[in-house]
């Protein structure tokens, strides 16, 4: 290669641009495209060896065209924020189509890469992910040119182009070992899925640090089960490491009864101590209830809400106010794809708040399980994921 090398670097011909010129048939034009330098191969300034040389590109570097000159021999890509011309024999088109991309595996940036608030350099740009950051798409384009990811809490666009597989070479031969009941947490955003294994679709995606308690574990040792939004679904354990923070988790305060308790969570209010029994209606957080029973082991408490008396979790009760948390506004914007209702919570059996006009832009704190909690306006709820961009 080196000798190879020479004789193109020898064979450099500088001379004037000036008075030469050249057309670009649109016809010939590959916008968009993705090739690949099946050479070390020299840049110039314009489709000919006439024109000055501005750089070189190693063998195999992946570039994406804008324009062919009308005799097809040259290829104008951009390189380095550059516009530049190559020779065109020494490129083959791209095998390795961006529209093969697999959503359940991962992948790193190759470059310092705008993400934006969609699958196209017209969308707004959010952050910039640094090279070398490990990701895991959510989803791609139609085209494959793009990809969805979250970084940092943030979810946006990035393109494929950017992107490359990690090797898998240090792949484990035995499963992560998990155990039934033992509380973990997930070490990045992971897909978990109805069912043992990636042909099964998804259900959710769980987000960095979603604590999972197995409540099964697949004879291969590679898949837990476990109850999410009271749905039993499925993750793969590679993504699970103890929760440490739970090993020695505090004992709840016991009820007494005739004293007002607070909630420290939204709370169902069932009509039985067990979470198989029906429920009979919901207490927000920090709702002042009065105790008058729990059951034997003191982890269901008997109270008294709004004229109705049933059970509810006794390890979400407090003798104290809490105060809500100041948290950093954090947040990511999009818009509706079409008109849009926005609810009370994340169900249609939450009543309709407002209904937000197709292409309005909406502020998203989350999304969980399809649903996006959003602010539009001076109104706050919840949507539909599904349409917002």
């Amino acid at each position: 290669m080196k000798s190879i090398d020479k004789v193109i670097l020898g064979g450099v011909v500088v001379a004037s641009t000036i008075g030469i010129n050249y057309n670009i048939a649109s016809a010939d034009i590959v916008s968009q495209e993705i090739y690949t330098t099946t050479n070390r191969l020299n840049m110039r300034k314009g489709p000919s060896t006439d024109y000055t040389l501005v750089g070189t590109l190693d063998k195999g570097v992946k570039v994406k065209a804008i324009e062919k000159s009308s005799d097809g021999k040259w290829l104008k890509i951009n390189y380095n924020s550059q516009n530049v011309w190559v020779n065109f024999a020494y490129l083959q088109k791209d095998k390795s189509s961006n529209n093969d991309i697999k959503l359940d595996s991962q992948y790193e940036t190759t470059a310092n890469v705008n993400m934006r608030k969609g699958p196209s350099t017209d969308y707004t740009k959010i952050i910039i992910v640094p090279a070398q950051t490990k990701i895991t798409p959510i989803k791609s384009s139609s085209d494959g040119k793009w990809v969805q990811i979250n970084y940092k809490n943030v979810t946006g666009w990035i393109s494929a182009q950017y992107i490359k597989t990690v090797s898998t070479t240090q792949t484990p031969t035995q499963p992560n070992k998990v155990e039934v009941g033992k509380k973990y947490k997930t070490t990045e955003y992971v897909r978990a899925r109805k069912g043992p294994g990636t042909s099964y679709d998804v259900a959710t995606v769980l987000a960095k640090g979603t604590q999972v308690v197995p409540v099964e574990i697949l004879k291969s040792g590679y898949w837990a089960m476990f109850k999410y939004n009271n749905q039993y679904m499925y993750v793969c354990t590679d993504y699970l490491e103890a929760d440490n923070q739970s090993t020695t988790p505090t004992e709840p305060e016991k009820p007494i009864t005739g004293k007002d308790y607070y909630t420290t969570a939204n709370l169902n209010i069932r009509d039985g101590a067990s979470t198989t029994s029906s429920k009979i209606g919901k207490i927000p957080n920090g709702t002042k209830v009065s105790v008058v029973d729990f059951n034997s082991n003191k982890t269901w408490a008997k109270v008294v809400y709004n004229n109705k008396t049933g059970w509810v979790s006794a390890q979400y009760l407090s003798t104290k106010s809490q105060e809500p948390e100041q948290k950093e506004d954090t947040y990511w914007t999009g818009t509706t794809t079409q008109n849009l209702n926005m609810r009370k919570g994340p169900s249609t059996d939450y009543s309709i708040i407002i209904t937000i006009p197709k292409n309005s832009d909406v502020k998203i704190y989350e999304t969980k399980s399809g649903w996006a909690k959003i602010k539009y306006k001076s109104y706050e709820g919840y949507c539909s994921a599904s349409f917002i961009k």
